[in-house]
């Protein structure tokens, strides 16, 4: 028989997942348990919010989806700001939070929140689990939604009982490239010509340019082209510093 819980951190070190951030509370102590007999380190942070921040920050540098953990109620919400954070900036990340369980519990609706219900309009997927059968798949489809375009965070909700509970041995669903969208050779075409017809060319990176798989071929576009470039507040650090073609960043004040 398998553990619930280790049947989710399985999955998570089947999707390649090294660290995670977070905090451990009554409700997640099964899943930390399952996490120190693991591969993954469990870095702790002081608040919940600054673990979300972590996971998001930790998705946008390596383009894998950073991973937090919290307990339920108020742990869970404060990563909502987190969660906002990764949505607008296109950061894929995986939150985990803890919840009472789901079928039967003694506490009435001390601290229980809908997580799932608040979580819903600041991430691209929001489930409970509610079945140990369905931890490899919810698992694997958590990673694929928040790592394929447009990346953003992904929320599941791991109740108590349902980690502590024993189920057959359940096969992981095997992980796979996520594909990305490509331009056709005719857009491409378009989109040369129009920039070398371009009598002064100026070039706006956003937040999908200071992505780790674009910015090497971003940055050596413009170093080879030598057209000047402005950023957005999200696309900061998309070419290495100290050329004079950065013409600074925009949208910093409303005469920008």
């Amino acid at each position: 028989m398998t553990k619930g819980s280790d049947l989710f951190v399985a999955a998570l070190e089947n999707e390649g997942v090294e660290r995670i951030f977070g905090i451990p509370g009554e409700e997640n102590l099964d899943i930390v348990e399952s996490i120190r007999r693991s591969s993954i380190q469990l870095i702790l942070t002081r608040h919940e919010q600054a673990a979300a921040f972590m996971a998001a920050t930790y998705g946008r540098l390596t383009g894998k989806a950073g991973v937090c953990i919290t307990t339920l109620g108020p742990g869970a919400l404060n990563l909502s700001t987190g969660s906002a954070y990764a949505l607008l900036g296109a950061m894929p990340m995986i939150m985990i939070t803890g919840q009472k369980g789901i079928l039967s519990s003694r506490q009435a609706r001390f601290q229980i929140v809908d997580i799932v219900a608040a979580m819903k309009p600041l991430t691209k997927l929001s489930r409970q689990i509610v079945s140990p059968k369905m931890i490899p798949s919810l698992v694997r489809e958590a990673f694929r939604v928040a790592q394929e375009e447009r990346p953003g965070p992904v929320h599941l909700e791991l109740p108590e009982d349902i980690a502590a509970a024993e189920c057959e041995p359940i096969a992981l669903v095997p992980t796979h490239p996520v594909e990305l969208p490509l331009a056709s050779p005719g857009a491409l075409d378009r989109a040369a010509l129009m920039i070398m017809e371009a009598r002064r060319p100026l070039l706006m990176f956003g937040a999908a340019a200071s992505r780790p798989r674009v910015t090497p071929d971003v940055a050596q576009f413009v170093l080879r082209t030598q057209i000047p470039y402005f950023t957005t507040q999200m696309g900061k650090g998309t070419v290495p510093g100290g050329t004079e073609l950065y013409m600074g960043t925009a949208a910093l004040s409303e005469r920008d």
